[in-house]
């Protein structure tokens, strides 16, 4: 149950609309609550979850976690169970399912009533500013029924001043104070016509990596999958399992870490162990940034020891220090099949399909270097998906700078949740490699400024913000996330709306919980210690119990 405070009486008149109910709008919904403010949450399908609800047609059959489901939690309601059965430590649970996924968030909805705040089947259309006096303004969201059978969602006055040729019964119009976007960076799959010219003379099948479900019916053939991307590398994974040849073909080579490394004292452990320990975390980022990039090619030798261009110099997924893409992919499979010579790997400088004619394609690079393959019977393009903000006029779109077409950097935010002078307006899910934690700090943080219980940022904070911001995409090695790291950036947020304990005071006054929190397993109850929102003791419980999980596992793989 959520419980408000002073915050109730202030804001319950203060209406802020959601767009989307996956997991950014689940928490902004439930963060919403906390502050006193009612939502209204408007998601265009029948069903929640967004890239995690099977429905939307954007994870395959066999997509599990690519970090443990102690990451994929919010910071008071544990991801514990899977398939109705209590939790026990094996790797399908410790990184599971998609399905799991998609049960916990259903799971966590219904145990804080959030399913009553939302219109399903409702799209979105238009989103204007209206009643604007200085820098402040509400918003008109229009919106309409996705659903065929119910044109009419609920009886509040139509909109009239619409671009759209259907009726104007089919659009309502409401006012709100507040608007948190989280429609993410996953909204619509990038179009394979990017590759129209150097395609259309293939006449073998073309599909989006959002339309492959499973290897099935792929027995015995010849495919190509294209592009750099996690889900790039563990398709490949996959129908190489099947394929009598598979070629995987992309702009970048990254890393591949697997989903347990190197640990301490000869083990191995959980991904998330490894680099998300907050004791580490914060060692590696105050080093200067020659020494961080010494570090982190430390640590990608330690980590991925078969990309080693010194050990293996002539391999094709040998990466040289130094090289400019030094992005990190996850996946268990994809090194062992490349080993056994199932994978074909024809990545970086630019690789890329520069020809085709019936079902031969040819692969080239910026180098000049190019290879010819023959017979080939289906081409998978895994080149990512694109943000879409197109119910905004276009002077939000202005102050946003927004490029869709632009994977890293979408739209110009501070803090990756606020624009400049839109303060009525956030921004929940922007940026890649977000997960549920960072999602939710997010939007506390957001729920704050629009209750008045935190500052919004002044012109200088945002000034400078977006100064770091370009810094780090400008640099020759710029980084594949546009975040410090998780563990890092969560206690930036954190710090900032007064929700991270004090670590040195908690050093004398609970020397146990310190340690846990410092040199433990990175927990997302952590920010429920201290500040508002806070319950601690739910969150010490949840922090013993995710320690001691992880310890347990540990301990499990290492005795095998």
């Amino acid at each position: 149950m959520i419980t408000n405070n002073d915050n109730k009486n202030k804001n319950n008149f203060k209406k802020v609309a959601i767009i989307g109910f996956g997991p950014a709008g689940i928490c902004s919904t439930k963060s919403a609550i906390e502050n006193g403010l009612n939502p209204t949450v408007f998601e265009m399908s029948s069903d929640l979850g967004g890239v995690w609800s099977k429905s939307n047609g954007k994870v395959w059959d066999n997509l599990t976690t690519n970090v443990s489901r102690y990451t994929m939690s919010f910071s008071d309601f544990l991801n514990e169970e899977i398939n109705d059965e209590p939790y026990n430590n094996d790797e399908n649970n410790m990184y599971p399912h998609h399905s799991s996924i998609y049960k916990y968030l259903n799971k966590y909805v219904d145990h804080f009533n959030l399913k009553k705040f939302v219109k399903f089947n409702s799209k979105v259309i238009k989103v204007e500013k209206v009643f604007k006096t200085n820098d402040n303004f509400k918003l008109n969201v229009t919106y309409k029924s996705t659903n065929n059978n119910n044109n009419n969602n609920n009886n509040n006055n139509n909109n009239n001043n619409n671009n759209n040729n259907e009726g104007d019964d089919d659009f309502t119009s409401e006012i709100f104070d507040f608007l948190i976007v989280c429609t993410g960076v996953f909204s619509e799959p990038q179009e394979c016509g990017l590759y129209e010219n150097e395609l259309k003379q293939f006449t073998g099948k073309i599909i989006h990596s959002q339309d492959y479900k499973n290897n099935n019916d792929r027995s015995g053939k010849s495919i190509v999958v294209l592009g750099s991307s996690m889900s790039a590398c563990e398709i490949t994974s996959e129908v190489s399992k099947v394929t009598s040849r598979c070629y995987h073909v992309g702009h970048e080579v990254h890393h591949v870490y697997n989903k347990h490394l190197p640990y301490r004292k000869n083990q191995i452990a959980p991904l998330d162990c490894v680099i998300y320990q907050r004791k580490e975390a914060y060692e590696r980022q105050d080093l200067p940034r020659e020494e961080f990039l010494k570090q982190k090619n430390k640590m990608n030798k330690l980590y991925c020891p078969k990309q080693d261009s010194d050990r293996y110099p002539n391999s094709k997924i040998a990466i040289a220090p130094g090289y400019k893409s030094m992005g990190l992919v996850i996946s268990s499979e994809y090194v062992t099949q490349f080993e056994n010579g199932s994978i074909s790997v024809f990545c970086g400088d630019q690789f890329t399909i520069s020809s085709s004619c019936g079902k031969s394609v040819t692969f080239s690079n910026c180098k000049g270097d190019s290879h010819t393959v023959e017979d080939i019977d289906e081409i998978i393009i895994c080149n990512g998906y694109k943000t879409d903000l197109s119910f905004f006029e276009k002077s939000v779109l202005d102050a946003l700078d927004y490029k869709p077409e632009d994977t890293k950097r979408p739209i110009l935010l501070y803090r990756n949740l606020f624009a400049k002078d839109l303060k009525n307006i956030g921004f929940a899910s922007f940026f890649r490699g977000l997960f549920f934690c960072e999602m939710e700090l997010i939007t506390r943080w957001m729920c704050l400024v629009f209750t008045g219980n935190h500052p919004y940022p002044n012109y200088y904070q945002y000034k400078n913000g977006i100064k770091d911001r370009n810094f780090k995409i400008n640099l020759d090695n710029a980084p594949q996330y546009l975040i410090a790291g998780s563990t890092t950036y969560c206690d930036l947020v954190a710090l900032e709306i007064g929700v991270l304990p004090d670590f040195d005071k908690l050093k004398i006054t609970d020397p146990i919980l310190y340690d846990l929190i410092w040199n433990g397993h990175f927990t997302p109850a952590i920010y429920r210690l201290v500040g508002p929102g806070s319950n601690p003791k739910l969150a010490k419980e949840l922090i013993e119990k995710v320690n001691n999980n992880y310890n347990i596992y540990i301990k499990k793989i290492n005795n095998k």
